[in-house]
């Protein structure tokens, strides 16, 4: 089964490789607005105009490659289920958001509340979509399991608004998102072929092979970005991934890069209100405060490769330890 889902992995990967460039191509035919570019970071002035909702493609290539594997190898089970709904609602959301600001020209795309909603609302079905298949309301800490009942709808509503939101906070520089999310996935798919949870294993390498073909033109200099119509989805997933997995805990440590980039906007934005206009960070998420000189005090600061490479071992440093702790107990 492992070999199936490479297979998988393998067609995601070059039907999206295949799918990009004519997806850029449409964006130029059309003259549609790329992403709006930082004005405080001098180095994204050249990205204006680059395309973006790159993340439609490796999505839908990776739902439905996993979906038609799924139902040739028998596969098709409630995790499965579950795990593929997570991704494609989450994206669907991200894309109504881009949709607004690249077609519409509504800078704001979806309100913050309307986002939220949305997230909130999708997270509910999600609670009854798992539940119908899993009747447990476990919570996996290291060797403990708690139950907490009917409090795991509010769980899954929370983990799956939180880290939905925290990888779209880490979206910020060319490849970091991609490969960060990539990294997260593979500890993921270990976890899964040692519990032999192959349904769940064949979308993970399905969304792996599809974030390593789209990183194909998303390094730097990238010639598109994935919006939140990818970013939105990737969060929403590997946080489903560890509920599937009974290894929840574990995304404090392999998703860590996302932690940081979360609380590093909630404490600019607290302290900045507190003290009347000081700031931590020379700016929010994290890896912008680092373009810009970090606490060096250095007005030059680390290149995005940089940034990307310290994050990506991060990631993975982080990760190979909590497989170990994870299998430790």
């Amino acid at each position: 089964m492992l070999l199936n889902g490479i297979v998988a992995a393998v067609i995601t990967m070059i039907i999206t490789i295949i799918g990009i460039p004519r997806f850029i191509m449409f964006f130029h035919k059309k003259k549609l607005g790329g992403q709006p570019t930082l004005e405080d970071v001098k180095q994204h002035a050249s990205k204006a105009g680059t395309p973006t909702m790159g993340g439609f493609v490796f999505v839908v290539v990776s739902l439905v490659v996993s979906l038609v594997a799924a139902l040739v190898f028998g596969k098709f089970s409630p995790a499965f289920i579950t795990a593929w709904w997570v991704f494609a609602m989450y994206a669907v959301i991200g894309f109504l958001d881009d949709f607004l600001k690249v077609f519409k020209q509504i800078n704001e795309g979806l309100t913050a509340k309307q986002k939220m909603l949305a997230q909130i609302l999708i997270g509910i079905v999600s609670y009854f979509i798992y539940s119908h298949g899993e009747k447990s309301h476990i919570i996996h800490i290291l060797s403990w399991q708690v139950n907490i009942g009917i409090f795991f709808s509010i769980f899954i509503i929370i983990w799956l608004v939180g880290w939905s939101n925290a990888v779209n906070l880490t979206d910020g520089i060319d490849g970091l998102a991609s490969i960060t999310v990539t990294i997260s996935l593979t500890a993921y798919a270990v976890i899964a072929v040692v519990h032999q949870q192959y349904d769940v294993l064949l979308i993970i390498l399905s969304v792996i092979g599809g974030l390593l073909g789209f990183f194909v033109f998303n390094h730097k200099p990238a010639k598109i970005f994935m919006g939140d119509v990818g970013s939105l989805a990737l969060g929403g997933f590997l946080a489903i991934v560890s509920i599937l997995l009974h290894a929840e805990w574990t995304l404090l440590l392999i998703g860590a890069v996302y932690v940081i980039e979360t609380l590093s906007v909630m404490l600019q934005v607290a302290y900045f209100k507190k003290t009347g206009g000081k700031r931590i960070f020379r700016m929010t998420p994290i890896h912008h405060h680092f373009e810009l000189g970090g606490f060096s005090g250095k007005a030059a600061g680390w290149s995005e490769w940089k940034i990307d490479i310290v994050f990506w071992l991060f990631t993975a440093v982080l990760s190979v330890i909590a497989l170990c702790i994870y299998f430790a107990f």
